[in-house]
């Protein structure tokens, strides 16, 4: 029989076990939200009172501009915190297991996933010579040239800066890269204050691991792309970038992938590579 308890303290428990176990702070807080979203517009308050049915109806509601890559997103979420619930007795099973996204609700255009941008090799100079901001060019200059996310590039460690490479478990999967620097991202780097004995960015590591804070990152980046001319692009094409530019020079599609974290060459193949 399942131990009777509420959402907010399931949630809270698996919140708590999550931090135990090392899982990335961007992904329980993904959790969270999701959760919430789906409590919040079902008005389902109980955990045993959520079934396939409440799940189908939020996750495959119609009349949204969600695509359905999102959805499937939204549905991960679900089912991550339900298997933990399971895992404790909370409830016996887990109904999103049983769910699946339902492409007909999702217009055409939304079923199609919008393929990031890549900065050309004379956007990259026009930053790096024109970017005041010591920090920005710096994190700029490590995405496009090794791919990190911008998570992992907020948290690195001088000990993961060598003479020739760059090496991190990534916070994403836990996965270890070891990506080689060239002269450009080596002088960015050498600008950069050594306030910190440990971290490179001690002050925005501290601001991105405050609840709240990890979005003013992109905004800001974006609003500096922005201020010079640089439109429909993120930080996140960084990462596109670098995958570019390294298929561009013959890098195989299995390594690129290995380098961006992603368990799956056909998700760097479909998402990463911009011709």
């Amino acid at each position: 029989m399942a131990t009777r308890i509420s959402i907010d303290k399931a949630m809270d428990n698996f919140m708590e076990w999550q931090e135990v176990i090392g899982k990335s702070n961007r992904t329980i807080d993904n959790v969270y939200y999701e959760v919430n979203r789906m409590v919040e517009d079902t008005k389902v308050k109980s955990l045993h009172k959520i079934d396939e049915y409440v799940i189908n109806s939020w996750i495959n509601a119609t009349g949204q501009a969600i695509t359905a890559g999102t959805r499937r997103f939204k549905l991960s979420c679900i089912k991550m915190f339900l298997s933990y619930c399971v895992a404790k007795g909370y409830t016996q099973t887990n109904p999103a297991l049983l769910v699946r996204v339902n492409l007909r609700n999702v217009k055409h255009a939304q079923r199609e996933s919008k393929k990031k941008l890549s900065f050309d090799e004379a956007e990259y100079k026009y930053l790096m010579k024109n970017i005041e901001s010591p920090f920005w060019k710096a994190a700029f200059s490590i995405g496009v040239e090794t791919g990190l996310r911008l998570g992992d590039i907020l948290q690195l460690e001088w000990d993961c800066i060598g003479k020739q490479n760059i090496t991190v478990w990534t916070d994403k999967r836990d996965k270890r890269v070891s990506i080689r620097m060239s002269a450009t991202l080596r002088q960015a780097i050498a600008k950069l204050p050594h306030s910190n004995p440990d971290y490179l960015f001690p002050i925005q590591r501290k601001e991105y691991l405050e609840e709240g804070k990890r979005s003013h990152f992109s905004v800001n980046f974006k609003r500096l792309l922005k201020r010079h001319g640089i439109k429909d692009k993120s930080f996140h094409c960084t990462r596109v970038t670098f995958a570019t530019w390294a298929e561009k020079k013959g890098g195989k599609i299995a390594d690129i992938a290995k380098d961006l974290g992603h368990s799956s060459d056909k998700t760097t193949r479909q998402h990463y590579i911009h011709r």
